[in-house]
């Protein structure tokens, strides 16, 4: 499945997740009956939609041979959260607190996983050395929030003192910054700012085709092959 065929499947599955969601909202407070069962339904169809989003993250990482086991592992994470979700909402487990915090745990490594994915596709050989800077702290500051996320979700953290929490929230400013100022400088950059050489022009042709590649109609196989013959020149130029 290529990139544009994995951007139509979640556009549908958000879609129907949504369009469930609603309905069952705008039923129950039509009839003025919000019982379990649509807090469930909602719940459910919510969940699908984000860790849809998260699992399609992982998918198109996965395209790339650098990237496939880190996207590999998104879904993987995705799909158990879910599952997660699902059981502790429509079975007996409702009230067990071991399920809850084991789904607190994989779901902020789904969040990470997939921040990872998004943040390392969107690098460019042609990225100045700020931009670089900044996804490393992004990547750093997630890995480090996440660990941190987990101590107090998994119990293993029972007491969180309020300087542990204003630690926290630094590192959470300092990540949504760092996640964020890079594509903007990406934008902002001009064309030929930074000199990339002839190994960089080709990989940067590489990432251009890649892109017009996952339009709709156009053989993406085929492109994907050639792009990667060209990543391997750039990098014979460069080794």
């Amino acid at each position: 499945m290529d990139r544009a065929e994995i951007r139509r499947a979640l556009g549908w599955a958000l879609v129907a997740a949504l369009t469930v969601a609603a309905l069952t909202a705008i039923g129950a407070l039509a009839t003025g009956d919000f019982d379990d069962t649509e807090w469930r339904v909602i719940g459910t169809s919510f969940g699908f939609a984000f860790l849809s989003a998260t699992a399609a993250a992982g998918s198109s990482a996965r395209l790339r041979r650098e990237l496939e086991l880190l996207g590999g592992v998104t879904v993987v994470a995705s799909a158990l959260t879910f599952a997660l979700l699902a059981g502790g909402l429509w079975t007996d487990l409702l009230d067990d607190e071991w399920l809850w915090r084991l789904f607190g745990c994989t779901l902020i490594v789904t969040v990470a996983g997939s921040h990872a994915c998004l943040v390392l596709m969107a690098r460019r050989p042609g990225d100045s050395e700020a931009v670089r800077l900044l996804v490393t702290v992004s990547l750093a500051t997630a890995a480090i929030d996440s660990f941190f996320g987990i101590l107090p979700v998994s119990g293993i953290a029972e007491d969180v003192d309020e300087g542990f929490a204003q630690l926290l929230a630094v590192l959470v400013v300092i990540l949504l910054f760092s996640t964020l100022v890079p594509p903007i400088l990406r934008r902002l950059q001009r064309p030929g700012a930074a000199p990339l050489g002839f190994a960089g022009e080709v990989l940067a042709i590489a990432d251009r085709i890649d892109e017009l590649g996952s339009s709709p109609g156009i053989r993406t196989p085929e492109i994907r092959h050639e792009t990667e013959r060209l990543r391997r020149l750039a990098r014979g130029q460069t080794g």
